[in-house]
């Protein structure tokens, strides 16, 4: 895994090419010098209608973004700072007046004008917009105490900084991670953490900081929504009546009924299709629990793949928030055919009811939010994403089309965290993870092994158990699955599910499952009771005839 400082200079380095490319950096990476301007340094406002610049940011008002004037560190007494666009000469072109009425909370949300003690704060804006409601974004920033200087803590708190011989290297180091802290909001919530004490070490999961931060941020929001007096509830999985169900666990080959021979055949194809492809790749396959086959290939972070090796999920984390809403389903919390705007205000009017949680998992919102957006800000830690997603554009009123995307999940995982009190990830680390015996994801999806996948895909087979524990009832399980949407939606006339797709032309009839733009797949045939996990970060030369190929092999083996 890789170090924290090289973390640092890698999104350094991402910040400076999408620069250069002309796109806007990650929220998490240091914008380039001068993207910033303080209040009462922008141009006159100029909003006519003719002019091109104005009428786009009008139309892309949502993807504006504001930070705090000076930077993400703060200094131990300072009055603190109003909050600034990012952008202040385009928001000018179509605003008259760009301040952004700006709050301030500690870390125990208690609201503050100054920094009076060092460690986190908090930053809330309502920024004004063109029309509609206002643009509400909240930022984690860190306050260090008056005579601290930020050269010296980088090498006091960094060891791979203090180590360094080099001097040339180590200076070099010290300033990218200072740039880092300084304009970022990333950098802010690493040097926070580092403060409190928490080690910059191998066993640190890549993105965990920003979990735990965006928790914080979901903290901050039910406050201001005025949710406080409604505690967060914990979903919990129930204690199973009678047998335990199956688990995903080692066994003979009789009990994953597979002969030597049809395993052989499996392995050979593998092996080729990693000789041909070199993408490091993970394969469990597993029935009725039993892991019939599970290898892996190549090298990951330098070190040997093995099923536990975290591999990006991209839209195969779909599944999962499937899942977990099946949860707050089956709880009565939520109910698939409500509309989201019960639980964020911003999607509540009436033009909305029919956006609701199937609408919003079957791709059905009509709201046009472009994948970029997605990848640029890192929806999975972005508590304050909804007010983004309010302002873009509607392409036709929800419910009466469709197109595959991510904006649904967006809403439906906000909607959750106002339920939970932490960012949705998070929560599903306590709820669905741990009585599953998850333990290698990486926050956010960004890590996901081949083996866990398949412990999701056992929990689908048997119906919403998994060992001696109930986390769903078979109900609501069937509730999820690809079904008929023109009941719900009568001009889309299409199977669909709630994270999950209908696979019957990969693994037979009756299969679901739901795979990812690198070329993870999750496959279930429950009828067989058989899943098919496979992770890797990237599809690799031949992958749609090698997997065609492999699935067929496997048809026949379960349809014996």
């Amino acid at each position: 895994m890789k170090s924290r400082t090289c973390l640092v200079r890698n999104e350094y380095i991402i910040a400076v090419i999408l620069g250069l490319v002309g796109l806007p950096a990650y929220s998490q990476v240091p914008p380039q010098p001068g993207d910033a301007a303080p209040v009462g340094k922008t141009k006159p406002a100029n909003a006519s209608s003719v002019n091109p610049k104005a009428a786009h940011i009008r139309t892309h008002f949502g993807e504006q973004y504001f930070v705090p004037d000076g930077g993400f560190v703060l200094r131990q007494g300072q009055t603190l700072p109003n909050l600034v666009w990012e952008n202040p000469d385009d928001i000018a072109l179509v605003l008259k007046d760009t301040t952004i009425p700006t709050r301030w909370f500690d870390e125990d949300l208690v609201e503050v004008r100054t920094a009076r003690r060092a460690g986190r704060y908090y930053a809330y804006g309502e920024g004004p917009v063109p029309a509609g409601s206002p643009l509400r974004r909240a930022m984690t920033c860190c306050c260090i105490e008056v005579d601290s200087k930020l050269a010296g803590l980088a090498t006091d708190l960094i060891p791979s900084i203090r180590e360094e011989t080099d001097a040339k290297k180590k200076r070099t180091q010290i300033e990218e991670t200072v740039l880092h802290w300084q304009t970022s909001e990333a950098g802010a919530i690493a040097l926070a953490a580092l403060l409190a004490g928490d080690p910059v070490n191998t066993q640190s999961k890549d993105g965990q900081w920003q979990m735990e931060n965006a928790t914080r941020h979901v903290r901050l929001k039910r406050k201001l929504m005025g949710l406080d007096d409604t505690p967060p509830v914990v979903v919990a999985a129930k204690p199973l009546a009678g047998e335990p169900a199956a688990t995903l666990h080692a066994g003979s080959l009789d009990q994953a009924q597979i002969t030597q021979e049809c395993l052989q055949q499996l392995e050979a194809k593998c092996d080729e299709w990693y000789r041909v492809a070199k993408q490091p790749t993970a394969f469990v396959i597993a029935r009725n629990g039993v892991i019939a086959f599970a290898k892996a290939y190549g090298e990951k972070g330098g070190k040997p793949m093995t099923v536990n090796t975290p591999m990006l999920l991209h839209s195969a984390m779909k599944p999962l928030m499937g899942v977990q809403l099946a949860m707050y389903v089956d709880r009565g919390l939520v109910q698939l055919d409500e509309p989201i705007g019960n639980h964020l205000p911003d999607f509540g009017s009436e033009a909305d009811k029919n956006l609701t949680f199937r609408a919003a998992h079957v791709h059905a919102t009509g709201i046009l939010f472009p994948w970029s957006l997605a990848f640029r800000r890192l929806f999975y830690f972005q508590a304050w994403q909804d007010t983004l997603i309010a302002h873009c554009s509607r392409e036709w009123p929800p419910g009466s089309k469709r197109r595959y995307g991510c904006v649904g999940m967006v809403l439906s995982v906000r909607s959750i965290e106002l339920i939970s009190g932490k960012n949705y990830w998070h929560a599903m680390e306590n709820e669905l993870f741990k009585p599953l015996g998850i333990k290698d994801a990486l926050p956010g999806g960004t890590g996901f092994s081949a083996e866990d996948l398949a412990r999701i895909g056992v929990l689908l087979h048997n119906g919403g158990t998994y060992g001696p524990q109930e986390l769903f009832s078979e109900k609501t399980c069937k509730a999820i699955l690809p079904t008929p949407l023109k009941p719900y939606f009568p001009n889309i006339n299409m199977t669909y599910g709630i994270g999950l797709q209908n696979a019957a032309k990969k693994l037979g009839l009756g299969s679901y499952g739901h795979g990812g733009g690198g070329g993870t797949q999750l496959l279930v045939n429950p009828k067989k009771r058989f899943v098919f996990a496979m992770t890797r970060d990237a599809p690799g030369p031949d992958y749609g005839p090698r997997l065609k190929d492999i699935l067929a092999h496997l048809r026949s083996w379960i349809n014996d």
